[in-house]
Order: C-alpha cells, then sequence, then structure tokens
C-alpha cells in the first residue's frame, strides 16, 4: 500500500475496523495515551501532519496534539482492511529540534 493510498483508506476507516493489539495497552500503562484518544485521532485527519513507511504493512502516522506534542501511532492495516493500533507516543518538540541541530 502506497502513502497516499493510507490516507484514503484512514478517510473510509469504520471505528469497527480499528484493532488494538495487546504490546499497545501494555505500553499505555506508562504513557499518557488511551484507546479513545487513539481513535478520536484517527478520525482527525485534518491533524495528521505525516505518513512514514514501515516494515511490511507497517506505518507511522503523527498527529498534531499541540505546538509542542505530537502523538505518533504505528499502525499495521491488514487485507481485510482493518487497523491494527500496535504502539502509541507522544514526543517533544523542543527535543526534537535539538537532535536535528
Amino acid at each position: 500500500m502506497e502513502l497516499k493510498d493510507v490516507r484514503k483508506f484512514l478517510e473510509e476507516l469504520n471505528q469497527n475496523n480499528i484493532k488494538f493489539d495487546p504490546h499497545f495497552y501494555r505500553r499505555i500503562g506508562e504513557r499518557p495515551i488511551n484507546e479513545s484518544m487513539a481513535r478520536s485521532f484517527l478520525s482527525q485527519l485534518n491533524k495528521l501532519e505525516k505518513i512514514e513507511e514501515g516494515k511490511g504493512e507497517r506505518f507511522k502516522l503523527w498527529f498534531k496534539l499541540s505546538r509542542r506534542y505530537s502523538l505518533i501511532l504505528i499502525v499495521e492495516i491488514d487485507t481485510t482492511k482493518v487497523l491494527k493500533v500496535i504502539s502509541a507516543w507522544n514526543t517533544d518538540r523542543k527535543w526534537q529540534d535539538k537532535l536535528k541541530k
């Protein structure tokens, strides 16, 4: 699947077709993120900043949380048109900018 196809897939995504990996649930205990937050951002494509390709049918989705933070979702899209959320975390832009210098 190409990156433009991912955006189209997200536009047509039904909330019933979003599944969460056990890894996601293990990680959210350590992070200020929950399932409803991930679902909400998957339906707000105006906040989608970037899509990066991963291994196979995995993609990294960057959503704008605020001026300082982004929400990153690692997702997998399978052939049955189900989106599986593998992991999620938020980033600190000031920290990212310092790494780029």
